[in-house]
């Protein structure tokens, strides 16, 4: 039984981290354009697919290395030409974030066309990144399961070091608290809303690579992200990293829990009936600011 405990600790605090890295790149896009992107799970599914098409597909040597090398400059790419075509026309229009919305959704849905037409609708496994374990008496833990978590972490590490540290950084802050004022001041508000975009695409798609290699990537699955990235973000705080860091391994540890003792169909309950008292006792999530 404590073996079990223990196991099931590790897998909510692996997922919890990866689920970290995901919802602060969905926090740092509404956080600065208060827009909502509904194409956040399809770019977590092209992260997937992108290191299966190179690994499985290609074959390519060099392992997951040479794959982080590829597809970085890849996400970042899609990621900013996503905004700079079909985002940045809309900030011009009333109501706005409504469009994005419909826009983003559009999208999510033609990705996912995409997908099942170039990979079609079988669902595709990634090797595992590295083999083998560390055993500690009765306890089992993989080396999979320590890379990814130590990768999540170093990728949440970096982002905050960039958003405090740099000049593009302190730029997304300050967009982020007074748009009109940073303009103002010389920012280019445009390029960093381009560049929020690219950075949470980059997030998500690393953590596809991530988590498709415990799981699967399908077409459709990204879905799942989006809602859980979404619950997340709303029980943090929406806008509030911190908040976002705490909820989701809150969140990664309750999902491990619910699906070891009531099974996996019942965790997406679970999570949004949490959701809903925290919303209860504080309708701006858990370190989120009335604005």
């Amino acid at each position: 039984m404590l073996i079990e405990l223990i196991d099931v600790f590790i897998s909510g605090l692996t997922n919890g981290s990866v689920y970290a890295l995901m919802a602060v790149g969905l926090t740092l896009v509404y956080g600065v354009s208060k827009a909502f992107n509904f194409a956040y799970g399809s770019f977590f599914s092209m992260g997937g697919y992108l290191a299966w098409l190179l690994l499985v597909g290609l074959g390519l040597m060099g392992g997951y290395v040479i794959i982080f090398i590829i597809a970085i400059p890849v996400l970042l790419a899609v990621g900013y030409g996503v905004e700079r075509a079909i985002v940045a026309p809309l900030r011009k229009r009333s109501d706005w974030e409504v469009k994005v919305m419909m826009i983003t959704l559009g999208l999510a849905l033609l990705l996912d066309n995409a997908y099942q037409v170039g990979f079609g609708a079988r669902m595709k496994s990634l090797p595992t990144m590295v083999e083998g374990a560390m055993i500690m008496g009765d306890v089992v833990l993989s080396y999979q399961d320590m890379v990814i978590f130590v990768l999540s972490i170093g990728g949440i590490v970096c982002f905050r070091w960039i958003l405090n540290n740099t000049r593009i950084g302190m730029a997304v802050r300050a967009v982020a608290q007074n748009p009109a004022g940073a303009q103002i001041v010389g920012i280019p508000k445009d390029v960093i809303f381009g560049a929020t975009f690219a950075i949470s695409t980059v997030m998500v798609g690393v953590g596809g690579i991530l988590l498709s290699q415990k799981y699967f990537v399908s077409p459709t699955g990204g879905w799942d992200i989006l809602v859980k990235s979404w619950v997340i973000t709303a029980f943090g705080g929406m806008g509030s990293i911190r908040g976002s860091l705490y909820a989701a391994f809150i969140l990664g540890m309750l999902e491990a829990f619910v699906g070891w003792i009531f099974g996996m169909t019942w965790v997406l309950f679970a999570m949004f009936g949490v959701l809903l008292i925290i919303l209860a006792v504080r309708p701006q999530g858990l370190l989120g600011k009335w604005g």
